[in-house]
């Protein structure tokens, strides 16, 4: 005991009064919280989710071993006194509603806003371990050629500005924005009282950044293979540069290319700017698009235009047609604006009412011979779309439900949407009309997310009903269940789609969101049915950075003409499992390797197939208010 304290003495004596630079000031200059930090991480008030709080802590306990390696001596002490934490585990979230925390402090001015950015490497949002003992030297090597994110750039992401009166809901939208950065894995806000002014408040932003270069592959080991490389945080100006290289080994052409370049929130306006250019197989195309969402609850307006040149594809602006035998040559204008009211809040829930409005433009530059009854998706047409739309919404937080322990943000709410609109073509003028309902409901105390959604619509003309459809959908996500130290998780899934006196060449297919790996260019009808069972293991350990999942489905569909029973075609079955990997220490960050098994496969698919791919599922529903549009009949 007497070695252990005068081995303290000496060790913290060499820290913060020896020749090398003070844990503070090295604290300082690597990203961490400076100000008043004991306080504002002493808060009873102020909850910080456990992975940023590991991350914030553990840099400050990282920095102290740091300094302490350099020498043999200081080494050995270090060594006698400090215990490395319990490693290689999985954490699980807390469950909460979002806005709790923030509620105290509803109403008080914002006084300032402090930024704070935790580097790729050093720290995780997962792992209690120090990374530098699984990455080395290669920690060092990805930390000097990663692009940290700029505080200004991130400040300009946000709606919160000084001055503000603090709205627990503006802060929870806000921590998701910058969540869904692609430069940025992790985020979350601490509230802190005015020390001098009770009735004013300290904002500090905590964001974990995503390391700046990326990359994804998929590939079914046998004719097609895709790589995508990817810089999220180009110049540090948070600007996203994606180039895709493809190979499709059964298609005419078989090797493509595609860019994306990517601009959030431009000169802080909160217009994004996307330029796009595609030429495989599928499509060579051309875009450009400038638009500003409805961020937040409280931004009260918003709109854009897209401008596009197509010279081949299956996709027009409003409709997705597959295999046609003469691809889409066009080009398009799009313009849209919107407008937001704000509602009181009731039982809790953020309401709004929306209006927003929208022209298309659709001109094509070469085209089969069109005729009143005849390559109807050939016609040249102006559309014009208008919407009333009402939301409630609030969000709660948890994790392991589709990522490996990440911040996840659940929607609960209502969305409810009445769209109208007016197309005139080469042949006739046509009237359209749908509605649309959203709802998923958690429920806290079981922690249990329920979720329906349902949609109607058609054009209208002298003919009667044309182009219509309708879609229902029913899902659900179990708790989060415990078998030993293993977590895990059921996903029920229900959809089905009818389309009503369409078009001869417009039909429905079953794809990979029906049966999980379906794709098959010879199945096709105009109604289908799909249900799907899946059950997703978490594994608690975490191997030189990586976490793993396992996952298991069976899936079944059936496809059928319009005014033939569902009930009775012929039913097709999809099963299998994924071995889930994720790292966020590599460019290669999540990789699925999937077996499945087709009993019932069609004559172009194999009965077994072996796919990897590099993307992340997420299923929840999408509550967020845009630009008018048809019900999309896929």
């Amino acid at each position: 005991m007497i070695k252990r304290l005068i081995g303290l003495c000496l060790l913290l004596n060499l820290l913060v009064a020896g020749n090398t630079v003070s844990v503070a000031q090295s604290v300082t200059e690597q990203d961490t919280i400076t100000a008043n930090r004991e306080k504002i991480l002493s808060r009873p008030r102020v909850f910080l989710p456990d992975s940023l709080i590991r991350d914030t802590l553990k840099y400050e306990y990282v920095r102290i071993k740091n300094v302490a390696y350099k020498s043999s001596f200081t080494k050995e002490l270090y060594k006698m006194i400090f215990v490395e934490p319990r490693r290689n585990r999985v954490n699980v979230m807390r469950t909460q509603n979002s806005e709790e925390r923030f509620k105290a402090y509803a109403g008080k001015i914002i006084k300032e806003i402090h930024i704070e950015v935790l580097p790729p490497y050093g720290t995780s949002v997962y792992d209690t371990t120090y990374l530098e003992m699984d990455l080395g030297w290669l920690k060092n090597a990805a930390n000097k050629i990663h692009m940290k994110s700029a505080d200004r750039i991130l400040r300009k992401q946000l709606t919160l500005k000084p001055g503000m009166r603090l709205v627990p809901f503006e802060i929870v939208q806000n921590e998701i924005l910058l969540r869904r950065l692609d430069n940025i894995d992790d985020a979350t806000v601490m509230v802190a009282e005015d020390k001098d002014n009770p009735d004013e408040v300290v904002l500090t932003i905590i964001c974990k950044d995503q390391f700046s270069w990326g990359a994804e592959v998929s590939s079914n080991f046998l004719n097609n293979a895709r790589i995508e490389l990817a810089n999220k945080n180009f110049m540090r100006l948070g600007h996203i540069v994606e180039y895709d290289f493809s190979y499709r080994g059964t298609k005419d052409q078989k090797w493509g290319n595609t860019v994306r370049y990517k601009v959030n929130s431009a000169f802080g306006s909160h217009f994004d700017f996307l330029g796009y250019y595609q030429n495989d197989y599928s499509a060579k195309q051309i875009w450009g698009s400038l638009d500003r969402q409805f961020l937040t609850s409280r931004i009260k307006w918003a709109g854009g235009f897209t401008v596009g040149r197509v010279y081949r594809a299956d996709v027009l602006p409003d409709v997705n047609i597959i295999h046609q035998d003469v691809p889409f040559n066009y080009h398009a204008f799009d313009v849209w604006v919107g407008k937001s009211f704000l509602l009181n809040t009731r039982h809790n829930y953020n309401r709004n009412f929306y209006i927003t409005g929208r022209f298309l433009n659709t001109i094509f530059n070469a085209r089969p011979v069109v005729s009143s009854d005849s390559n109807q998706f050939y016609y040249n047409r102006r559309n014009y779309f208008g919407s009333l739309i009402f939301r409630k919404l609030r969000y709660y937080k948890a994790n392991l439900i589709y990522d490996f322990g990440r911040t996840e943000d659940i929607p609960s709410g209502f969305y409810s949407a009445l769209t109208f609109g007016y197309e005139n073509n080469d042949f006739q003028n046509s009237a359209y009309v749908s509605y649309e309902v959203r709802y998923s409901h958690f429920d806290f105390p079981t922690e249990r997310l329920y979720s329906f959604d349902a949609g109607i619509g058609s054009y209208i003309n002298q003919g009667g009903f044309e182009r219509g459809m309708l879609k229902v959908g029913l899902h659900h996500i179990s708790n989060l269940q415990a078998l030993g130290s293993w977590r895990f998780r059921f996903y029920n899934d229900i959809n089905y789609v009818l389309g009503i006196r369409r078009y001869p060449a417009d039909h429905l297919y079953m794809k990979d969101y029906d049966i999980l790996g379906f794709d098959s260019d010879t199945l096709c009808g105009n109604q289908k049915l799909s249900t799907s069972l899946s059950a997703t293991f978490f594994m608690p350990y975490i191997k030189k950075g990586f976490r793993a999942a396992l996952t298991g489905f069976v899936d079944v569909g059936a496809i059928a003409p319009e005014n033939t029973s569902i009930f009775k075609s012929r039913a097709y079955w999809g099963m299998g499992f994924a071995i889930n990997l994720r790292n966020d220490n590599i460019v290669f960050k999540n990789i699925s390797l999937r077996l499945s098994f087709y009993p019932s496969a069609p004559k172009d698919m194999r009965v077994f197939e072996a796919s990897m791919s590099g993307n992340l599922q997420n299923g929840f529903y999408d509550f967020q208010v845009r630009k008018p549009k048809v019900l999309n009949y896929e």
